[in-house]
């Protein structure tokens, strides 16, 4: 499965607050399109610098990002995400 994001905004930050105390978080709001939904989302990023261009349009294989958790499979923080090419390619006729 494969998805669409697009990014909406420029690098931001926050705090959260862990049991060993507060930690910064980089991100970014996106847009998140499959052929089932669209949603908004917030894609994490390592730094200020490290950010995808804004107005980016990105696929993301959600099958790369999933990981084994503590109740079953869940979905990695990070996104790999790889830059959209031109166009689609056709299936063969």
């Amino acid at each position: 499965m494969s998805a669409t994001i697009t990014i909406k905004s420029e690098p931001q930050s926050r705090y959260v607050t862990t049991k060993n105390g507060q930690k910064q978080v980089h991100y970014q709001n996106a847009s998140l399109e499959t052929t089932e939904m669209r949603c908004n989302v917030e894609v994490e990023i390592d730094g200020p610098q490290a950010g995808y261009k804004n107005g980016g349009v990105y696929d993301w294989h959600v099958e790369k990002d999933v990981i084994p958790g503590r109740y079953g499979p869940e979905l990695a923080r990070r996104y790999t995400l790889s830059e959209q090419t031109g166009k689609p390619q056709q299936k063969a006729a």
